[in-house]
């Protein structure tokens, strides 16, 4: 109990002791029975609130003696009196005080003993937790032990896994070592053993004679042989390391010692020996020269076939030139006649004035052909040789890249999404070539003014840019040639070097588009020969495969007969560079040069695909006739040399053509005014 409380406590107390005193007082003048004082018990009366008593009335005289002193008698004519009631009340409300004030202290004493409690209660569970904690932390301890001595035979196992699996890998590298040694040694073996054949082979030609005089190397060669083959036998029974190294180190010693031998044995050849070969060599030569002999006249009767076959060739060809009307013409009402209607009206150059104008058969390509191929090669071989200052300084190796990204970035993105996007690249190109100033990816700004060969040499790279399109994107997809040809023929307006260095870089990779059929050169080999016909040679010297050759040659024709068809940008003007009567004048050409098997008909069907519609609407019955001409004569050629898919499909196309009387458009052809 505090400080407080007992003051409180105190206080009631003497409260209670004034109360008390009051009463006693009041008491004295009583005359009945009293109910307070030391002498009485405690009177307990049952007082109904709706009946009272009627006491008597009289006068009550207290005693001087008995009256406290300082306390004046009152005289009371009433009982009980407002005194008593009071009383009565003060004793209720000081039995009540009592009670609440009890209360109050047990109350008090309650919260003490609970408070107690509970700081008693709060601190066993500290002691348990306490408890708790002291037996975690052991049993950590405990665990942790254990968890180490798992994780140190976890370790150790592995640890022996490890080195099981190291043995074995060690086991399987000297296994593999054996057997890539025993692989190398083979491979000396067999090439040791192939050079001992030939140098053996050529000991036996030789005379008894020159036998004796390289008696020396065939003995030298017999221990070589027996020396490699001590090898093999000790590499079958050795297992060592240094065994099999040394072994492979070996082998290849012996073959160059039999090389060794085998140019000295060159060297040790008599002159009698060499004159015999050189005497054998002239009589095959001599035979050689008479089969040449008839074989050039044999040739010498079928070019003189040959020359008249080409003189009506030409004749028809010219026919078919003169006969084919322009293509503004074509509106008129074509002349209905029958095919064969082609036949020439004017007797056209002989094939021996053609001869001897180009210098090559008309059956490889005609002269007027020949003369714009040549014109395009030398511009082109002109562009090349002027650039190449530009090309090869390694102080504009940075301005070349930028060149290059410049240009190939917004050429690879040219579609024909929307006339927007289209637009879009072309500008950046051609604003380029404005000599706008472009930025670059590392901040700089370059412009196409920044050297003076940059011009050329930009227009070289766009041009070669846009042909290996046909690589990429045409020759998997059809339709991507025709925003391709549209952008060119838009830059073959505005720069029309442009135009002309894209056909030579055309007429590169695919000569038969003049049509060209080279001729094999005396010194050439058959590799590069076909290089020149287009064909490609990978870096290891392998010629590309034919069916790749086809494909890539497709692309090739599916954007040459795009540029052909397809109009420029809207803006720069209706005229065509490139017209239908290329494709009129290719298509003529092409029937009369050499057939060639697979290639021929495979350009020849991929530009009727693609062009045929438009050669139809503008040509109309000449076109029909020129189709016809195709099927009857042409094939019938070109079956001689080509029995292939391509042959077939050809025919099939031709048939399906006249059979329905109409060609399709070609899917993706841009509709007029696109951009």
């Amino acid at each position: 109990m505090s400080v407080d409380d007992l003051v409180r406590d105190q206080a009631r107390l003497l409260n209670m002791q004034s109360v008390l005193q009051h009463a006693a007082i009041a008491s004295i003048t009583c005359t009945g029975p009293r109910s307070l004082g030391p002498d009485r018990k405690p009177l307990r009366l049952e007082i109904k609130q709706d009946v009272l008593p009627v006491l008597p009335v009289h006068k009550v005289v207290t005693q001087v003696d008995k009256t406290p002193p300082g306390i004046e008698l009152i005289e009371t004519s009433v009982f009980p009196d407002a005194n008593i009631i009071n009383a009565s009340i003060v004793k209720r409300e000081l039995a009540e005080e009592c009670k609440r004030s009890v209360k109050l202290q047990l109350q008090e004493i309650k919260e003490r003993q609970q408070s107690a409690l509970n700081g008693q209660h709060a601190l066993q569970r500290q002691a348990e937790q306490n408890q708790f904690y002291a037996n975690s932390r052991v049993q950590r301890k405990e665990n942790d032990k254990l968890l180490q001595q798992q994780a140190e035979q976890l370790a150790k196992s592995e640890l022996e896994a490890q080195q099981r699996e190291q043995q074995a890998l060690l086991k399987r590298n000297n296994q593999k070592l054996l057997l890539l040694t025993i692989e190398a040694v083979s491979c000396c073996h067999s090439r040791f053993c192939g050079k001992y054949e030939k140098v053996a082979q050529l000991l036996l030609t030789l005379d008894t004679e020159s036998v004796q005089a390289c008696a020396a190397i065939n003995q030298e060669l017999r221990e070589l042989a027996q020396q490699f083959d001590q090898l093999v036998g000790k590499l079958k029974c050795g297992t060592s390391e240094a065994l099999e190294l040394n072994s492979i180190f070996t082998a290849e010693q012996y073959c160059q010692n039999l090389d060794k031998l085998e140019v000295k044995l060159h060297q040790q050849l008599t002159e009698q020996e060499q004159q015999q070969l050189i005497k054998a060599k002239q009589q095959a030569e001599e035979k050689e020269k008479e089969r040449l002999l008839l074989l050039e006249q044999q040739r010498q009767k079928k070019q003189e076939e040959q020359q008249q076959q080409e003189q009506k060739h030409q004749q028809e060809l010219e026919a078919l030139l003169k006969a084919a009307p322009k293509p503004e013409e074509a509106q008129q009402p074509a002349e209905t006649s029958t095919p064969s209607a082609a036949a020439p009206a004017a007797a056209p150059p002989t094939a021996a004035t053609a001869t001897a104008t180009s210098g090559i058969s008309t059956s490889y390509v005609h002269p007027t052909r020949l003369a714009f191929y040549n014109e395009i090669n030398a511009l082109y071989q002109s562009k090349v040789d002027a650039v190449k200052p530009l090309q090869t300084d390694e102080a504009w190796k940075k301005y070349r890249t930028n060149c290059q990204r410049t240009i190939n970035v917004p050429l690879n993105a040219i579609t024909a999404s929307s006339p927007q996007h289209l637009t879009t690249n072309f500008d950046k190109l051609y604003n380029f070539f404005a000599g706008q100033p472009v930025r670059t990816m590392d901040g700089s700004n370059i412009t196409i003014n920044d050297h003076p060969l940059a011009r050329d040499y930009c227009i070289l790279l766009m041009a070669k840019k846009f042909v290996s399109q046909t690589d990429t994107a045409i020759s998997s997809n059809p339709q991507a040639a025709f925003p391709f040809a549209s952008v060119i023929n838009t830059f073959w307006k505005l720069l029309p070097d442009f135009g002309k260095i894209f056909l030579a870089y055309m007429y590169k990779e695919s000569p038969y588009l003049v049509p060209y059929v080279i001729p094999q050169q005396p010194d050439q080999t058959p590799e590069q020969y076909l290089k020149t016909m287009g064909y490609r040679l990978s870096d290891n010297n392998e010629l590309e495969k034919p069916d790749m050759f086809l494909k890539r040659q497709t692309g090739i024709a599916r954007l040459y007969a795009a540029v052909i068809m397809t109009p420029s940008r809207k803006i720069d003007g209706p005229a065509q560079c490139f017209g239908l009567d290329e494709a009129w004048r290719w298509l003529t050409h092409i029937t009369f040069v050499k057939p060639l098997p697979d290639i021929c008909a495979t350009m020849i069907m991929e530009m009727l695909q693609t062009l045929g519609f438009e050669l139809w609407r503008a040509y109309g019955t000449n076109f029909l006739k020129l189709l016809v001409y195709i099927q009857t004569v042409y094939i019938p050629q070109l079956a001689a040399y080509d029995e292939g898919g391509p042959k077939t499909r050809l025919e099939m196309l031709l048939s399906k053509f006249l059979r329905e009387r109409q060609i399709p458009q070609a899917v993706g052809v841009l509709p007029p005014g696109f951009w």
